[in-house]
């Protein structure tokens, strides 16, 4: 897929930071991914939120989401890895929006912003490059993918130890879109967006629910994710295959405070 139109005259430059040197845009030439979104309380999102700038996505008042986003890696421009992303979706900077239709807009536009809270990868660059350039919380771990028939469970460890289990259908990748996420990190009181364009030839998705189910284990971040009280069953979700993303360099810093732009950092 390195030959598909979508990457045919991309502009890339190198970038070097505590002596890694990578070329931005990162470019996923071939991936898989499976996304669930789960429901919670919001006084209890805003408890794990960094700033009180960043505003949760609500599903319906005084519900907001978590969600799981899983993704194989099968060929990249810094090798194969997984990633899990555990993220919330925000407004940043703050605005209103009303309950549910910023969701069901996300969904139909497949537009999706949201603060990663954490972001575990199973190689040294991905984590090393998502730090340095993107203040990324991002964590060695084993992701492990297993196919069974229509169903796909996603594994996730550290040093051995199960953090959690995703059991999702694999919805049926009947049509095509364009995706675009933005994530919001946060360093020093300085907010860092992120901007990642993807292009999904086989994808499918679901807001009526029930597409996935979550096991969680004894782990640090398993205690944590038990303390939100998800939902059993995932709200909606999203199954793609061959899908192909560009991952750029941050392009708007923001003081958190003020919410003003810092300039020449852009």
């Amino acid at each position: 897929m390195r030959d598909d139109p979508f990457f045919k005259d991309t502009p890339r430059n190198p970038m070097t930071i505590e002596g890694l040197t990578v070329e931005f845009p990162i470019l996923y030439y071939d991936l898989r991914m499976i996304a669930a979104m789960f429901t919670t309380k919001t006084s209890l999102i805003k408890k794990i939120l960094p700033h009180p700038n960043y505003k949760p996505v609500e599903i319906w008042p005084g519900t907001g989401m978590l969600g799981l986003f899983a993704f194989e890696y099968f060929d990249t421009s810094i090798g194969p890895y997984n990633e899990i992303a555990l993220s919330i979706p925000i407004r940043f900077p703050p605005s209103f929006a009303f309950p549910g239709l910023a969701v069901i807009s996300g969904m139909r536009k497949k537009i999706f912003s949201g603060y990663i809270h954490h972001l575990p990868v199973t190689t040294e660059i991905a984590l090393k490059g998502g730090i340095y350039f993107w203040n990324y919380p991002k964590f060695l771990a084993e992701i492990s993918f297993k196919d069974d028939g229509s169903n796909l469970e996603v594994t996730l460890k550290e040093k051995g130890e199960i953090i959690l289990k995703m059991r999702s259908k694999k919805l049926s990748p009947n049509r095509s879109s364009k995706l675009t996420f933005y994530t919001y990190s946060i360093k020093d009181r300085v907010v860092m967006r992120g901007v990642i364009e993807g292009w999904a030839p086989k994808i499918g998705d679901t807001m009526l629910g029930g597409n996935a189910e979550l096991e969680l284990g004894n782990h640090r971040i398993s205690k944590e994710l038990a303390d939100l009280n998800l939902s059993k069953t995932a709200k909606s979700g999203m199954y793609a295959e061959g899908m192909m993303t560009k991952l750029y360099a941050p392009d708007i810093r923001w003081n958190a405070d003020t919410l003003q732009k810092i300039a020449g950092k852009s």
